[in-house]
């Protein structure tokens, strides 16, 4: 099945429905997923390969009630089930966890639920997807110059064969599932978001911005020039906005970092 054909399955369904086209797709796929129910919600995730050395592969399947939920977070969706796939069909000794979190968008609660009960100890580090459904490039956030770490460090690595990537210290807000993670101490944790030339650019304008002390509206008005911005948490965020080649991208970089962590 293509990556958009997923994302298309996804747009515009209940939260509830979400979850359970992935289990759908995981129960096709013969794989087996711990459901960790938490006051609120119900993650999702997946063990895959060695125990003892597991690369995280964060997604959540939440979305905001006005959203379609494509790039966000559908398009991570679909490449965290195809990192599955891989994993499979390569019969890989790999570990990788996959995660599939519930309420991203209210507070981070499935993922913080998720470091209450398990903690990171058994984890290597997390590569956190979120919307990588469109752009040509990747870019790595929050992630300051100076940062560092093994997992980091191999898809960057993996990225600059493929295409490029760039640091970002902040994207709008730092706010994404790799925070809980960072918080209990995982160091080598990091969002990946994929934009293009224009998303450079606006970026650069937006940051003057902030440094002129630009106020709220004009900021917004900045960023709406952005294609990545464009669709956010609007109904128009729908899987016709999206790119196979974009997912198939960052699905092969995904994989090579972890098959290059082992």
């Amino acid at each position: 099945m293509r990556l958009l054909e997923i994302v298309k399955l996804l747009d515009n369904q209940p939260n509830a429905g979400r979850s359970a086209l992935i289990r759908e797709h995981l129960d096709a796929l013969g794989v087996h997923c711990v459901m960790q129910k938490y006051a609120t919600g119900t993650n999702l995730f997946v063990d895959l390969g060695r125990p003892e050395t597991k690369v995280g592969v964060g997604t959540h399947f939440d979305r905001v009630p006005v959203s379609a939920g494509a790039n966000d977070n559908g398009s991570a969706i679909a490449v965290g089930l195809d990192i599955i796939r891989r994993h499979l069909e390569a019969g890989s000794k790999a570990g990788v966890r996959v995660f599939f979190f519930d309420e991203e968008e209210t507070g981070l609660k499935g993922s913080r639920a998720y470091v209450a009960q398990y903690g990171v100890a058994d984890l290597t580090g997390l590569i956190n997807l979120e919307m990588v459904g469109m752009g040509n490039k990747f870019a790595l956030w929050p992630v300051e110059a100076t940062r560092s770490g093994p997992l980091l460090e191999r898809f960057e690595a993996v990225a600059w064969q493929q295409v490029g990537c760039h640091r970002f210290d902040q994207i709008v807000t730092n706010t994404a599932d790799h925070v809980p993670f960072r918080q209990a101490g995982m160091r080598d944790a990091f969002t990946v978001t994929c934009i293009t030339d224009q998303d450079m650019a606006v970026a650069q304008h937006y940051f003057q911005a902030i440094a002129q002390q630009a106020d709220t509206a004009k900021l917004m008005q900045i960023l709406a020039q952005a294609p990545l911005f464009r669709h956010y948490h609007q109904p128009t965020d729908t899987y016709e906005k999206l790119s196979e080649t974009t997912l198939a991208m960052t699905s092969a970089a995904v994989w090579k970092t972890i098959l290059a962590a082992q």
